[in-house]
């Protein structure tokens, strides 16, 4: 076969730019530390470097997950507990305020430590978290959970109760927040403490009183609202639930009677569905509708403290009852209380259990991916720098030898 002198010069550049070539990779690899610089060098090894790599950035967003819930949980666990103090606290107020020898200044004195009671339990309500959310408001996290009602004078919930999750794990997630609702609105009631939620254009009911909360319960749920229609004219009542289309509903009495065209007179008591309803005044036709019972939570049950220490009666025995009477219900809902904060806190408490279960799984899988993705990834050293003398031997002798090939000329044997 015929080798031309331009074809030895070819092949001999080819060898040296392809070694050249191999030199630089191996420079490259050594400098980075990465064995697969880019896909083409290993499809394979690239294709699993970078489905270890997805699965490290996904356990990386579940431990961020689960640092921003046990932040949020911690401070709300300590918010809980500290609401906690400040009830117990009450309660010990109350049993010292039902004392039959304290007078009205003890009593005054007694109350002005429960209206710092209320400012402080209004601040701790109403806690924010580092990113400027109420803690309490549910999914509502820019809103205000608690404000006092300018009508009624009372603290009314404006959140809702939704729950935010956050995926934590492959198949995990937790509640990273509690809204106020499950937390301070859900008290058992104390029948004869709780009130209706009347609907009135004035004042056609003077007063009301749950006497059976579970009863007056049980009715809305399955029958909605109660609505009661004064004929003036006529001087009788009917009594109807929100059904459609709505149904007659008979009384308490005993026995019991349907409220339909019902005679009455200013004073009457109406018993209906557990609640004792007192008519007042009626000078026109109206209806008016009962709804679900007004929720005493631990601030409004601290306003009723202040309220029965500030007006109690002691100048007749009717009085002293009736005083007595409703601190009993104050102590009563106040364990109430209580004990749906002790619930609240151990459920807290077993997901940040989770949460550290969670974190110790995660930490486990990202450590053996990582092994993973560093056995297709990262380089040998040893073996590396071996390759690395290897080439540059191998390049150094191609040039040497090119220097000699290139000399071979015919002309050198005619000097």
């Amino acid at each position: 076969m015929r080798i031309s002198t331009q074809q030895v010069f070819l092949n001999n550049i080819d060898n040296i730019s392809k070694t050249s070539a191999d030199v630089f990779k191996t420079q490259q690899q050594l400098s980075t530390g990465k064995k697969v610089l880019q896909p083409s060098d290993d499809p394979l090894a690239s294709a699993q470097i970078q489905k270890f790599k997805k699965e490290i950035a996904r356990t990386e967003q579940y431990n961020s997950n689960i640092e921003v819930s046990e932040r949020r949980l911690q401070l709300e666990e300590n918010t809980i507990e500290q609401i906690n103090n400040q009830s117990i606290r009450l309660r010990e107020l109350t049993i010292q305020g039902k004392t039959g020898t304290l007078n009205d200044t003890d009593r005054a004195a007694i109350a002005s430590e429960v209206d710092q009671i209320i400012k402080s339990l209004d601040g701790l309500m109403n806690t924010k978290d580092v990113q400027g959310e109420f803690l309490f408001s549910g999914n509502k996290g820019f809103t205000e959970p608690y404000t006092i009602d300018p009508r009624t004078g009372r603290y009314v919930f404006n959140g809702d109760d939704g729950q935010r999750f956050l995926q934590v794990g492959p198949e995990t997630k937790v509640a990273s927040t509690d809204s106020g609702f499950d937390i301070f609105e859900t008290v058992p009631k104390v029948s004869g403490y709780v009130i209706a939620d009347i609907n009135q254009t004035s004042q056609q009911i003077a007063s009301n009183e749950i006497k059976d909360a579970d009863a007056f319960d049980a009715f809305t749920v399955e029958r909605g609202a109660l609505q009661i229609t004064f004929n003036d004219g006529a001087g009788t009542f009917s009594v109807t639930d929100s059904q459609t289309p709505p149904q007659p509903v008979s009384s308490d009495d005993t026995p019991p009677v349907v409220l339909t065209n019902v005679a009455f007179n200013d004073g009457d008591v109406i018993k209906v569905a557990g609640t004792e309803l007192t008519v007042g005044n009626i000078t026109a036709d109206s209806t008016i509708t009962v709804d679900a019972i007004s929720q005493h939570n631990i601030l409004n049950t601290a306003l009723d403290l202040k309220a029965e220490l500030e007006n109690a009666d002691f100048t007749t025995q009717e009085g002293k009852d009736k005083f007595n009477e409703r601190m009993d219900h104050i102590l009563e809902n106040l364990s109430g209380i209580e004990e749906l904060n002790v619930g609240t806190r151990a459920n807290i408490g077993g997901r940040l259990n989770t949460l550290e279960q969670q974190m110790s799984v995660n930490t486990d899988y990202e450590l053996f991916t990582t092994e993973s993705l560093s056995a297709f990834e990262d380089l040998d050293y040893n073996e590396a720098i071996s390759q690395f003398q290897l080439q540059q031997t191998v390049l150094q002798a191609a040039y040497s030898s090119f220097a000699r090939v290139q000399d071979l000329n015919l002309f050198n044997f005619l000097r």
